[in-house]
This record gives structure tokens, C-alpha cells and sequence, in this order.
């Protein structure tokens, strides 16, 4: 058997049976399995902050805001918090909703009601839901009419402290109308006051107040008091 010559590049140490490197230009940072950075989007700070906003009654509309915001960072995945801005938003909105309703009711009340220092004797009035004391027309049915206006001085303090109820108190204050006195003495018709005091149990001196009759069975006024049928 004759010796044969192996090809070039076979023979050992010439690196025959290797197939060539070639480098790879490098890529983008994250490109490859397990690179530093990879896996999900962090999260959104914006649409956090939308969320905690968002439960509390005084930044809610800032809630609102931010919420809106964190929808825009976190479209397409961009960043994660989706669902806190999404969250953020629809309470944000609510509450605001909310908010506004209780101050417009609040708005609203506060012009209804009828306050110490603006009561008249011969004014009607009604109580409503949250036992306030509010403007009425005479001309239709309410609940009560003013009798008596004035402001505690330590004589009318001892007074109110001595007495049983608002009843006994009212009826005994000087210089009633007569009329008033009659609704009194008729059995028809109980006393309640109104202090402008937090303490009502002890007004302070100066506190204002006044005092009005209503139907002792809880029926409506027809009327002003005194006239038939009232």
C-alpha cells in the first residue's frame, strides 16, 4: 500500500477540522437570554402614586390627574402599574364626583338654614333630615314658627340650666306675644330652641338662640299660629 500526502490543513496543530470563528458584532444591551436588565417593565411610580392619591377624598383629583398620566407612561407595556392607573383614575373620578355632590349639597343647605343670628319672630320654619332648623314659607305647611329672639345673658343662662326642657324655658321668657303664650298654654303646640352654642346643655353667655313652637303631635302648621286653624 503506497503513502499518500494528507491535504493541507490536516495535519495536527494546523487547525484543520475546526470550523472558523467569526466574531458577531454585539447587540443591544438585553438582547441575549439573562442579560442585566431583561424580564418585566418596572413600575410605574406615576401610576402608583395615582392609586394612593386616588383613596383619600382631598387628592383624589390630583388622583384623577396622575391616573390619567400613568395610563398614557404604561400603554403598549412600557412600563408596568397598569392597573394602578387604571385604578387610580376610576376612583379618582369617582371620589371628585363624589366630592363635589357633598359640597354642592353642603352649599345648598347652608343657604337653607335658618341661623341664630337671622331668625325673626313670626318666621316659619321646617326641621329637616338632620334635625336642622331650616327657612320655610308660612305660606305652606311646616313644621314650626319663631317666638322668641334673643342672646343668653347670665340670667337667662341660670335659667336654661335650672329648667326641665326647652318647654318650661321658652314659656317663661318676657315678653311674649300673647298669642304665642295662648299656643303655649293650650297644649296644642311644644317649645324647642335653637343655640348657636356647640355646648347646648350650657350656652355660654352671648351665645344666640331662639325659640319656636311646633304641633306637640307632630303634625305640619297650617297657617301662621294664632290665625283659625293653625
Amino acid at each position: 500500500m503506497s503513502w499518500q500526502q494528507p491535504p493541507p490543513g490536516d495535519s495536527y496543530g494546523s487547525g484543520g477540522g475546526y470550523p472558523s470563528y467569526e466574531p458577531v458584532a454585539p447587540g443591544p444591551a438585553g438582547d441575549e437570554p439573562g442579560a442585566y436588565g431583561a424580564g418585566a417593565p418596572r413600575v410605574d411610580g406615576v401610576s402608583i402614586a395615582a392609586f394612593v392619591c386616588a383613596l383619600t377624598c382631598c387628592a383624589a383629583p390630583i388622583g384623577l390627574g396622575l391616573g390619567i398620566a400613568g395610563l398614557v407612561r404604561t400603554k403598549n407595556g412600557r412600563r408596568g402599574g397598569r392597573w394602578a392607573a387604571i385604578t387610580g383614575t376610576v376612583l379618582g373620578a369617582l371620589v371628585t364626583l363624589a366630592g363635589a355632590a357633598l359640597l354642592a349639597f353642603s352649599i345648598v343647605l347652608a343657604a337653607q338654614t335658618l341661623w341664630e343670628e337671622d331668625a325673626r319672630v313670626g318666621q316659619c320654619l321646617d326641621v329637616n333630615f338632620i334635625d336642622e332648623e331650616v327657612k320655610a314659607s308660612c305660606a305652606d305647611p311646616h313644621d314650626g314658627e319663631v317666638i322668641w329672639v334673643g342672646e343668653f345673658d347670665r340670667d337667662l343662662v341660670d335659667r336654661y340650666t335650672a329648667v326641665e326642657d326647652d318647654h318650661e324655658f321658652c314659656a317663661s321668657l318676657p315678653d311674649l306675644d300673647p298669642q304665642y303664650v295662648d299656643a303655649l298654654e293650650s297644649g296644642r303646640y311644644e317649645a324647642e330652641i335653637s343655640i348657636s352654642d356647640f355646648d347646648v346643655d350650657d350656652p355660654a353667655t352671648g351665645s344666640l338662640f331662639f325659640c319656636y313652637l311646633e304641633r306637640a303631635n307632630g303634625a305640619q302648621v297650617e297657617g301662621r299660629i294664632g290665625q283659625l286653624g293653625a
